[in-house]
């Protein structure tokens, strides 16, 4: 979905790589610019801003419509002219796997994944693989309060 966004004309200098076959620019976003996450982020934010946190949560490319029943849910859905991959969907789940959190009707917890990932860390060895733990632990840490 990155080459939805076009590079600013007059910038596509700034993407060109060479190859023996040629000279090439981007004439839209790549994958693998140091700030095309962000840019992306902002796009979606954009796209979806009057939804964003009433009924959608958007990370990159990874998207949760919520309703608190079916009705409101095609309402939703179809008030905004959204388009939904059928594969990629799941409908009247009370339990749904997000961003390696689990979302129920009681809360939201760590998936039970990630909780053995940490617990079955093996001890760091070297400087490389310490940051390696503290980011994933960081992570979680920001949004667990007994993590």
């Amino acid at each position: 979905a990155y080459n939805l966004i076009r590079i600013r004309k007059g910038d596509e200098w700034k993407t060109v790589f060479v190859t023996p076959s040629g000279h090439y620019e981007y004439w839209v976003m790549p994958y693998g610019l140091s700030n095309s996450p962000s840019i992306f982020q902002n796009f979606m934010n954009e796209i979806f801003r009057h939804m964003l946190n009433r009924f959608v949560i958007i990370y990159i490319d990874d998207i949760l419509i919520y309703s608190p029943n079916l009705e409101e849910h095609r309402c939703h859905v179809t008030q905004h002219r959204l388009f939904l991959k059928g594969e990629k969907c799941k409908f009247h789940e009370t339990t749904v796997h997000f961003l390696d959190y689990v979302i129920t009707p009681e809360g939201v917890q760590m998936d039970q994944g990630e909780v053995d990932a940490v617990q079955n860390w093996p001890q760091p060895t070297t400087v490389k693989e310490m940051q390696r733990f503290l980011g994933f632990a960081n992570f979680y840490c920001r949004s667990n309060a007994n993590f």
